[in-house]
């Protein structure tokens, strides 16, 4: 069998999240490679060639559907030969009916369903695997890939929820390039020719810089717009997963949006640990399956030092309150839990109320940027409109 090249993401023994690029036969045998040498691998992607980059041929399974429809068969105590029998038979899009197809094969010639779904392309990720393999070993199948349904959804509200808040200025800003934009191209220019052909001689300070901003302005506009171009290209043809990092990472720097961004990697941390320790996943395995879902590098030496401690015998509570980004009153929580021996529980109140958090600050910069943006907007067409006006008002006095 020809080797392919797979991409993949891990997360090694320490807690600390390793990539790279590996050529095997096979998916399945990529995985088994990184458990060996000791890590979790978060999510294997085979490489595509650049023409299936340019025109991709094949949309991504819909994980969320197929756990939840899976879920309702196999809690309704159809078995699962059947129960993929039937969801097969019954899909629309001949991609997913062919993904079907394969995972079916692959359990009725004796394979779990969590190594039959490694074996797909694109296979889900670590987390999905790792629930689903909890629910095998529980015999809890059906109630876990239900969490799964319910996590993936959550996980794409608060994702939209996200792109909302910041969708809102930036079509503000938008609409502020595209207002001076017109200024700069056809309104000043008319202006500053009607002053050259009533023989005004000198200009006002104010309206001498709007005119030779507007002139520079065009230029201006398209050199960011073809620098903004060039990015997107480079992220369309390189690791474009490294390019959403380092993105997501000088978001988090700022003001405000990067509250936002701390807060959803808080509200994840906890609901991921909490669904894979409902699912019967150790703390130890768990905390490094989260880590493969974090993206923030403060986030991720938090959980490095955790897994650290942890395999120590430490708790984790005293770990979580001293590291400064973990909120006071989850520590607290979570520690008390650890007396209790009830962690899996109160990871769920906390995330409650990290989410909580989330939607108040998503609610609070809503507010905030609009208007702020609203104000800039109106701001410079003040100033424009007082720089055009001001040799209309010396013209004026002059004639009088």
């Amino acid at each position: 069998m020809s080797k392919q090249h797979f991409l993949w993401k891990a997360v090694d023994i320490n807690g600390k999240v390793r990539r790279g690029i590996w050529a095997d036969t096979g998916l399945y045998e990529v995985q088994r490679r990184l458990r060996k040498a000791g890590c979790f691998p978060v999510w294997i992607r085979s490489t595509a060639p650049v023409k299936n980059v340019l025109f991709p041929a094949r949309r991504n399974f819909k994980w969320s559907s197929f756990a939840r429809r899976l879920a309702t068969l196999l809690e309704a105590g159809i078995p699962i030969l059947q129960a993929l029998e039937m969801m097969s038979s019954n899909e629309r899009s001949s991609f997913d009916q062919d993904q079907l197809i394969i995972l079916k094969n692959q359990v009725e010639s004796g394979s779990d369903l969590s190594e039959a779904l490694a074996h797909l392309t694109p296979s889900p990720n670590s987390f999905v695997l790792s629930m689903i393999k909890a629910g095998e070993y529980t015999g809890n199948l059906g109630k876990v890939l239900g969490e799964i349904a319910d996590e993936l959804d959550l996980e794409l509200v608060y994702q939209r929820k996200v792109k909302a808040a910041l969708a809102y200025p930036a079509l503000l800003f938008t609409a502020v390039i595209l207002v001076l934009y017109a200024l700069s191209v056809w309104i000043l220019p008319m202006y500053e020719k009607l002053f050259q052909s009533v023989g005004v001689s000198e200009l006002p300070f104010l309206t001498r810089v709007i005119f030779v901003g507007s002139q520079k302005l065009p230029l201006l506009l398209g050199g960011c717009l073809s620098l903004v171009s060039v990015s997107l290209l480079v992220v369309k043809f390189s690791n474009s997963n490294q390019w959403r990092i380092h993105l997501e990472n000088l978001l988090g720097r700022a003001p405000l949006i990067g509250k936002v961004y701390h807060l959803r990697d808080l509200v994840q941390f906890s609901r991921m640990l909490s669904r894979l320790l409902t699912a019967g996943i150790p703390l130890l395995e768990a905390l490094r399956l989260t880590a493969g879902t974090l993206r923030s590098p403060k986030m991720l030496a938090l959980i490095s030092n955790l897994v650290v401690n942890v395999r120590q015998g430490k708790r984790m509570s005293p770990i979580l309150s001293a590291s400064g980004i973990f909120p006071r009153e989850g520590a607290e929580m979570i520690g008390i839990a650890e007396e209790a021996g009830q962690l899996d529980l109160m990871m769920h109140y906390v995330t409650k109320i990290f989410r909580r958090d989330l939607e108040e600050q998503l609610q609070g910069l809503m507010r905030m940027i609009g208007p702020l943006l609203t104000i800039i907007l109106a701001g410079l067409i003040g100033i424009v409109a007082g720089g055009v006006m001001l040799p209309i008002f010396d013209l004026s006095s002059q004639l009088q």
